[in-house]
């Protein structure tokens, strides 16, 4: 591990370090109160109700704390990682005592019993952010090697044929796939009164000839039979997300058998994308068969191309794609997601927004013939408002989940990857060079393209306004507990979530220069992680500020700012996972070599190293430019100090 020392003074630090820093402090107060007024005195969440029974909501339940181990990896205070571990046990315990229309709880064995991986990987997002908090705790590891190994070939759940290589149902969990029967309505409330019209119409071969008829009380019987007809058994992309699972399990174990289960699960629908002409199909059957329960049709399965869209059919390949290449080093993965968004660009239709700038609108769904009478806002339609349908595609718009174009590129580097991210910019939104101060969805997305502005030199501002938008944000929620008189006036599935007052994305993109990950079930891909060294602990030292205000794909530049009153030690690691290496180091403008002698030592090492070592005297900062060579060492949770790290 190559060692500096910090010379230049920070007497008068930059505002953005500041405001870094008392955002940490801010965020562990608020959970402080959060905790005290909105969770039992256990730290057990009031919802589920002691009467209720479903197999829904235990996913947003966890959504309510699942980034408190995050913030503490990145540097917040230990109370975000007791608080977190606290209420997960007490949520466990809930879910396992809330009664399903099965026979069994809506938790079984610490793992919900029967859900899609839409869901699923939502709430499994804090086992991830646990692997980055406490590696080192048995119950993280016992449980992320438990939780895959609901997934393998072994396993009593039959989850997963290995021959085959399919997930056998689009719902799956620690009670298999064999109980998902929409009729049951606890199940899901996938009946008439749900909105379907925005949706669309998945099943036009059917007898539904229009969107409306979904809605109609006396279709629903028949509609319960279609649901499980056609998408209640077989496989479908959404399923990639188990992927994450396995790369968690990898990441504390090393055990091939998880790397293996990625790599020949995405080979399988990589092979199936290739029969089906370079599309995706949304469901395969329990055979492998394309269309299997569908009438032979590739498209109208569970969340599938007619059923909500490249919205969800993106998931998969992204997050399934960025794990393999984590795990095996090669980028010729990507081509995965790559090959799916550019079916998308070749069938879109450009708008002109002003004289001199277009947007390109894709069509975000694939149906069949019928009547597109419903209600879409935002998309491209006929002179008498039907819905644009054009050889099978339909709802034109522009691309509305920047987080699958801005994740290929960060992953790839590739410049024809970052001028695909400028080719989908929606020249009738925004501009890039803006912050809001509310978030526009629950996972906080919408300030992609800023960042990516301040990346290239567009947007010097962004790091002082986003956050300040992240301390707007979690202000509005102390006056809502104000308001409210610390006691929740509605206590549903989404009551925690709606008043979680933490926020990462800011210090993920500052900190470690990482996008947000994917939020239905990716893992954490970030340039840098910061470690305590005089604490052993993950995360920056109390009163150390970072910013990485360059990444390209030669390396990154990163300020570390001491703000504090005592000299403090920061381990910078390449990659979240220790993935990459520095090849190059220069500090504050002079060069250094990379090799793993003392603080003196100026000789370069071919082979680089994973970590640096910075000693940040008080009221000091170091300016470090780094080459790095990307995802060529064997990722693991191991801090750089631990027996089997670096």
């Amino acid at each position: 591990m190559r060692e500096f020392e910090a010379t230049a003074e920070a007497t008068r630090p930059p505002t953005w370090a500041h405001k870094q820093r008392a955002l940490f402090d801010l965020m562990a107060d608020a959970v402080d109160r959060f905790v005290a007024d909105y969770t039992g005195p256990d730290g057990e969440p009031f919802w589920p109700p002691d009467d209720h029974v479903g197999v829904d909501g235990f996913d947003d339940v966890v959504e309510g704390f699942y980034n408190w181990p995050l913030l503490y990896a990145m540097g917040g205070d230990e109370r975000l990682l007791d608080h977190a571990r606290r209420v997960y046990e007490a949520a466990l315990e809930r879910g396992a005592a809330t009664e399903t229309p099965f026979g069994h709880p809506m938790v079984v064995d610490e793992f919900e019993q029967c859900r899609d991986w839409f869901h699923l990987g939502e709430g499994n997002l804090y086992t991830y952010n646990m692997g980055l908090a406490a590696p080192d705790d048995d119950a993280v590891v016992e449980r992320a090697t438990r939780f895959a190994d609901l997934y393998t070939a072994d396993s009593e759940t039959g989850n997963y044929d290995a021959e085959k290589r399919v997930v056998r149902g689009p719902m799956n969990g620690s009670m298999g796939p064999e109980f998902c029967d929409f009729s049951a309505y606890e199940h899901h409330p996938y009946g008439a009164d749900y909105r379907w019209a925005r949706h669309g119409l998945p099943w036009r071969d059917l007898e539904f000839d229009e969107a409306a008829d979904l809605l109609d009380p006396a279709n629903e019987e028949r509609l319960f039979e279609v649901l499980n007809e056609r998408c209640a058994k077989g496989d479908i992309p959404l399923n990639l997300n188990v992927t994450s699972l396995m790369t968690n399990a990898y990441l504390h174990t090393g055990d091939d058998r998880y790397r293996e289960w990625v790599t020949d699960y995405l080979d399988a629908w990589r092979e199936r994308t290739a029969e089906n002409g370079g599309i995706i199909p949304d469901n395969v059957g329990c055979s492998g068969e394309i269309g299997e329960y569908t009438d032979g049709s590739w498209y109208g399965g569970y969340y599938g191309w007619s059923w909500g869209g490249w919205h969800y059919v993106g998931i998969g390949p992204t997050v399934a794609a960025e794990n393999a290449v984590l795990l095996e080093g090669d980028r010729e993965y990507l081509d995965f997601p790559r090959s799916q968004l550019d079916v998308l660009i070749e069938n879109g239709i450009e708008v002109a927004e002003d004289d001199v700038h277009s947007t390109l609108y894709i069509p975000h769904k694939y149906g069949g013939e019928g009547d597109y009478h419903y209600d879409a806002s935002g998309v491209l339609t006929e002179d008498d408002g039907e819905v644009l349908w054009r050889d099978g595609w339909y709802e034109f718009q522009p691309h509305t989940d920047d987080p699958y174009a801005v994740h290929l590129w960060y992953m790839s580097m590739r410049d024809a990857d970052r001028t695909r991210v400028r080719r989908l910019r929606d020249w009738g939104k925004q501009d890039w060079r803006r912050v809001d101060p509310r978030a526009k969805t629950k996972h906080g997305d919408g300030h992609e393209y800023a960042w990516l502005a301040y990346l290239d030199g567009e947007f010097p501002d962004y790091p002082d306004r986003i956050l300040d938008a992240t301390r707007e944000h979690v202000d509005e929620r102390l006056r809502l507990f104000d308001a409210e008189e610390n006691e929740p006036t509605t206590v549903d599935e989404d009551y925690l979530r709606d008043r979680n007052p933490a926020f990462h994305k800011a210090l993920l993109q500052l900190t470690m220069g990482a996008p947000q990950p994917v939020y239905y079930g990716g893992l954490v891909m970030a340039q840098v992680r910061h470690f305590d060294a005089r604490r052993e602990r993950p995360g920056l030292p109390a009163g150390v500020a970072a910013l990485v205000k360059s990444v390209t794909s030669d390396g990154l530049e990163l300020t570390l700012v001491n703000t504090g009153a005592r000299e403090e030690e920061v381990v910078v690691q390449a990659g979240a996972y220790g993935e990459h290496r520095f090849t190059t180091v220069e500090t504050d403008g002079v060069e250094r070599g990379v090799g793993e002698g003392g603080a003196d030592a100026d000789t370069a090492d071919d082979e680089g190293t994973d970590a640096l070592r910075v000693r940040l005297p008080a009221g000091s900062r170091m300016s470090i430019r780094a080459g790095l060579d990307r995802f060529v060492d064997d990722p693991s949770y191991d801090h750089p100090w631990s027996e089997t790290g670096s």
